[in-house]
């Protein structure tokens, strides 16, 4: 048996009760990051078990997850080694994860054009 809980509160979900869920997910590279979440309009159950899916007991449950999701900045991926992938034009790069602490500076990146 499947217990779903509240991702803001902990409630635990009775059967008889309505609830609301949808999918968050975040997108973090080396340029940029996104997060995304989609509230379903009804509790669906095929939409409530997926790995992706956010589930709430209230609105205002709801209304603080997204306001603590998108108040704080994406983290920051932090390149360890960047290295040439041999016969090709591309490079393999090692990054590791890193909490954002404060105001993130834009860097502009010039890349070289090839001339077809």
């Amino acid at each position: 048996m499947l217990q779903f809980v509240c991702d803001y509160c902990g409630n635990i979900k009775g059967s008889a009760e309505a609830w609301i869920n949808g999918l968050a997910a975040e997108n973090v590279g080396t340029q940029a990051a996104r997060r995304e979440v989609v509230i379903d309009p009804a509790w669906r159950y095929e939409r409530a078990v997926v790995p992706l899916a956010v589930h709430f007991c209230s609105i205002d449950c709801k209304n603080s997850y997204l306001a603590e999701l998108f108040d704080r900045p994406a983290s920051l991926l932090e390149i360890e080694s960047a290295k040439p992938k041999p016969g090709r034009e591309a490079r393999l790069l090692r990054a590791k994860k890193k909490p954002a602490t404060g105001p993130v500076e834009k860097r502009l990146t010039l890349r070289k054009r090839r001339l077809r």
